[in-house]
């Protein structure tokens, strides 16, 4: 609690240049001899705080200070600014108010460089809602539910134990322990529907690492490689990792990698046209070629 009155002390001086112990006082509901003992506090800090006498005085820091003079350096404002834009901006904090407070202190000017759009195209704010819901839940260890479809578009009733948000591959994901499948899971935000939270709260359970849960929690991965001619190259190297990717002499490229079934995964290769081709497995090679032949008898005239 002190600490947090002396900041805020520092930040009054900074703004104000000139406040009287009675004022400070009253601002924060402490005696004028608690005022005193942390002007004391500042001031053993390095903090150059000093009191002027007569009409206009009052107590003042001495002109030209900035915070970063004393605790911290450059660099190190710069992490705490970016901090804390990137949790304001995600909606993981409410951190406007202090941000300015801080830009104060430094003497600096925010920047607003980084804005997150929970919105895909053409859809509403559900995602952003749901994001505050499942944050909430996370923090005060309270059950959500919600009908869920998975890639292959079947729908199911889930009861989850909130473990963390995550960003991947362009989406956001909740994972936690699925307490109807007994095991951890991820679950993309975009496909989770009538989301509520429980009354029931719930001890954390210590969740497997990345290696020990198979990489991807959501689903069983499939083994796929591709071909790609040269013309898609920029869309190669914006969906599939670099290690993944061999280019080939004819400037084509072959990836190999790895993806959760589903339907989705046909109108993803699909996407491509026909400069894409599956090599591997089989069975999508089959899948690709009947979709194919439905979309040419659609458009036959």
């Amino acid at each position: 609690m002190k600490n947090s009155r002396l900041f805020e002390i520092l930040y009054i001086l900074m703004e104000h240049r000139g406040i009287t112990a009675g004022e400070l006082s009253a601002r924060l509901e402490v005696s004028v001899r608690t005022i005193y003992r942390d002007l004391d506090t500042l001031s053993a800090a390095g903090i150059p705080v000093y009191t002027e006498r007569g009409h206009g005085g009052g107590i003042r820091l001495m002109e030209h200070f900035q915070l970063d003079r004393t605790l911290l350096g450059e660099e190190e404002q710069e992490h705490i600014m970016t901090a804390l834009q990137s949790l304001d901006a995600v909606g993981a904090a409410d951190s406007g108010s202090l941000l300015s407070q801080l830009a104060g202190l430094f003497g600096r000017q925010t920047v607003d460089w980084l804005e997150v759009d929970f919105e895909t195209w053409g859809a509403g704010n559900l995602e952003k809602k749901y994001f505050e819901l499942c944050k909430y839940a996370i923090l005060h260890r309270r059950l959500l539910t919600f009908r869920y479809y998975n890639s292959s578009g079947i729908k199911s009733r889930r009861t989850v134990e909130p473990l963390r948000l995550c960003f991947k591959g362009g989406h956001w994901y909740l994972s936690g322990y699925c307490r109807n499948k007994q095991a951890f899971r991820l679950f993309r935000l975009n496909r989770i529907r009538e989301l509520e939270m429980e009354e029931e709260q719930f001890q954390a359970r210590q969740a497997p690492g990345e290696k020990d849960a198979g990489g991807d929690m959501s689903e069983d991965m499939t083994a796929v490689r591709l071909r790609f001619t040269e013309a898609a190259g920029y869309q190669v190297l914006d969906f599939f990792a670099e290690e993944d990717i061999v280019r080939q002499k004819d400037g084509g490229f072959e990836v190999k990698t790895a993806f959760s079934p589903g339907r989705w995964l046909t109108g993803f290769i699909l996407s491509f046209g026909a400069d894409a081709r599956v090599l591997e497995p089989e069975w999508l090679r089959v899948q690709i070629e009947k979709e194919a032949e439905k979309i040419r008898e659609l458009y036959r005239i």
